[in-house]
């Protein structure tokens, strides 16, 4: 698989990985979902938009210079 193809299918994962986790934040404080991710020292809320955040940092790297 070519170089190019590979981030870009890299990136929309990672843009499908962030709408995931942007949808699991409301459904999450709604108490319809369980928050699962529990990093140690740090809030739920942050630890899942930070999962979103570094995802889209992700997709950015995949669509570069497209």
């Amino acid at each position: 698989m070519k170089r190019g193809k590979f981030r870009t299918r890299l990136g929309w994962l990672a843009v499908t990985g962030a709408g995931l986790f942007t949808a699991w934040l409301p459904l999450g404080i709604l108490n319809y979902v369980p928050f699962v991710f529990e990093i140690p020292g740090e809030t739920m809320l942050r630890s899942h938009a930070g999962l979103a955040v570094g995802a889209l940092m992700v997709a950015a790297w995949g669509f570069w210079e497209k």
